[in-house]
């Protein structure tokens, strides 16, 4: 019987698919969706039909209700398309809030771009995008979709829940394949298993969901594939273009990328002459690195070509040599063969990049990869290289490829790795500032501040992404002073695996401090406030991960005019709390106002019931780092 209904299933899907309903009225939702929800998926029917190791189709029907504003980031559907893919049908219809039909999807009203916006992008790949932007809440969007992929390589998985606050009334998924057709899924968080049928022609299997809540939107909450149904699927053999590969394990996956790889090594005799001349006074190995990892950095620019097999195939070595610009792939694979070229062996390296982004599963090996580096492997270490950046220190990863899985190439295959990660006690701010206070309230700064490890990154980005003048205008405006001016200010880096940056800042801010009377008012901590404030959630459904670590000490000390003594110090505030620990004291030592602070945050999960503890941890520090010392001039 579950057989039948199985195939009653998959023949109404794929046969009538495109019929859409009359009518979603928003009222017919069952109400315990709403708790939370800013959307509610109504119907979501996925068949993913494998024809082929060439071949595969994908047909949606997809109906979403929009419950507020929030929920309208949802309000739309898009797909990309390339050589290897085409968008064979969309249609879409709008509903207002009864459920009656208001318009239909024209065609011209479709958006067709490059896949990728950024200038330094020459691409393959496209999107179409449409978006009813109806601002009459609830409204309901239904669309229909045909896609047909040219490759096995990349199946897409499953989400019934696609993103926070929004629950799910109905979803389905569906796989259809030859008998003899081999593909591997990893499940989570599914109540229930797949009902399968196989009829000799065609195998099916079909999860479904229904009434799901939706997962709240809160402060350091898992991420969503954790706590919601998902499931990740991957071929075990596949085809890309012209290539045919296996992924059913890291090192036969590796060894298919090998074969995209091989014989794009290869470096025209000057440029071979150029790196014996670069290594020639070299004293170490490690040595040899950095110097071609430099001369790689001075003689190269990034620029993202995904064209060819997916993108997949970097551009040879000798192409590097002559044009000087690649993407991630041609850089680590030119990369590699200066290394090669100098007898040092270096691995290319898949990775998934980029600064929230999950890590892979290494259980289930698949094509999770969206960007490449470069690994050398030494006795005691590994030196990883980002090729796509002309002034990142060798051997640094940072947030956007550090503390993750990455995939190295070897000669035998692919080997899981893990790439460096960055403890408190590497990402450290220390900042030591004197000033000067006059009897108008004007204070006169300087600083000398080091960001080390993960705290540099940002400003390393400012630092060589901006021009002096366009440096100028941010500093003018993200300094926590009400009214200042800065009159010099300069940069300093120090390149290593755990990189340092000085910054040397001269401000004058007007009014810093009140004389009233006979009181002087001043806010001691002058530049590092804490700025998180969190909102009260007495009904924490999930546990609190967060997921940076690192020391700031602060040293300020302030020249005041004289006469003054102390009436009100500000409380001396001591912290101590799993998540980190937070001291700050200011004591007057004659005209010299000295104030010091210290904060550690410690990396971890923690259960939800400690959410009002963290509150009050963040909260604490956020009024402490704004206290008001208040002074009074002494009786002569």
């Amino acid at each position: 019987m579950r057989e039948k209904i199985a195939v009653f299933i998959v023949v109404h899907l794929l046969v009538g698919f495109s019929a859409f309903a009359d009518e979603y009225p928003s009222f017919t939702i069952p109400k315990n969706l709403l708790k939370y929800a800013n959307a509610v998926i109504r119907k979501h029917e996925t068949v993913l039909e494998i024809h082929s190791e060439s071949k595969v189709t994908i047909r949606e029907h997809y109906v979403l209700t929009v419950l507020n504003e929030a929920g309208s980031r949802y309000a739309y559907w898009s797909d990309n398309y390339s050589k290897l893919s085409s968008i064979d049908k969309i249609e879409g219809t709008l509903y207002n809030a009864m459920g009656v039909k208001i318009r239909s999807l024209k065609k011209s009203e479709i958006q067709d771009r490059p896949a990728y916006a950024a200038g330094q992008m020459i691409v393959d790949d496209r999107i179409k995008y449409h978006s009813f932007e109806h601002k009459e809440y609830p409204y309901t969007i239904e669309y229909t979709s045909v896609v047909t992929n040219n490759q096995t390589m990349f199946l897409p998985g499953w989400s019934p829940v696609k993103g926070r606050s929004m629950a799910v009334e109905s979803s389905s998924f569906v796989i259809v394949s030859e008998p003899d057709y081999t593909y591997r899924t990893k499940l989570f968080n599914l109540p229930g298993m797949s009902i399968k049928t196989n009829t000799g022609k065609k195998k099916t299997e079909i999860w479904t969901v229904s009434n799901l809540n939706a997962v709240p939107d809160e402060y350091g909450a898992p991420p969503i594939h954790e706590v919601s149904p998902y499931i990740a699927l991957g071929a075990s053999t596949f085809k890309l273009g012209n290539y045919k590969g296996d992924m059913s394990t890291w090192q036969e996956f590796g060894k298919f990328i090998k074969t995209l790889t091989d014989g794009q090594d290869q470096l025209p005799e000057e440029e071979k002459q150029k790196v014996q001349a670069i290594i020639s006074n070299c004293k170490t190995e490690e040595e040899k690195v950095v110097k071609l990892y430099q001369y790689m950095q001075s003689k190269t620019h990034y620029i993202g070509i995904q064209l060819g097999v997916g993108g997949w195939v970097p551009f040879s070595a000798k192409y590097l040599a002559s044009n000087g610009y690649g993407d991630c792939k041609a850089l680590s694979n030119y990369m590699v063969a200066l290394l090669k070229e100098a007898g040092i062996k270096s691995h290319y390296v898949l990775i998934r990049a980029g600064e929230e982004e999950r890590d892979i599963p290494v259980d289930f090996p698949a094509s999770y990869f969206n960007h490449a580096i470069c690994a050398v492997p030494f006795q005691k270490d590994t030196i990883w290289l980002e090729c796509t950046s002309q002034t990142k220190a060798a051997g640094y990863m940072g947030g956007f490829t550090g503390n993750r899985y990455a995939l190295l190439i070897t000669e035998s295959g692919g080997v899981l790795a893990r790439t460096p990660a960055y403890t408190k006690k590497d990402n450290q701010y220390l900042s030591s500032i004197t000033a000067e206070l006059n009897k108008e309230g004007q204070l006169k700064i300087k600083a000398n501040n080091r960001y080390k490890a993960m705290l540099g990154d940002d400003l390393h980005f400012f630092i060589h992404g901006y021009s002096q003048e366009e440096k100028l205008k941010k500093l003018q405006s993200v300094i926590d002073i009400p009214q200042y001016a800065i009159t010099s200010f300069d940069y300093k880096e120090t390149s290593g695996i755990i990189p340092e940056i000085k910054e040397n800042l001269e401000i004058t801010a007007d009014h810093y401090a009140q004389f009233t009377g006979k009181r002087l008012f001043i806010v001691p901590n002058i530049f590092n406030k804490w700025e998180h404030k969190l909102s009260v959630d007495t009904n924490r459904l999930y546990d609190i991960i967060l997921n940076k670590e690192k020391i700031e000490s602060d040293t300020v000390q302030i020249s005041i005019p004289e006469g003054y003594k102390v009436e009100r110090p500000i409380k001396d505030g001591e912290l101590k709390t799993p998540f980190g620990t937070y001291q700050a004291k200011a004591e007057l030592k004659g005209t010299t106002l000295v104030y010091t602070r210290r904060l550690e945050l410690i990396k971890g999960r923690f259960p939800a019931k400690s959410y009002n503890e963290l509150l009050v941890f963040y909260e604490k520090m956020y009024n402490a780092d704004r206290a008001k010392l208040v002074l009074v001039k002494a009786e002569n």
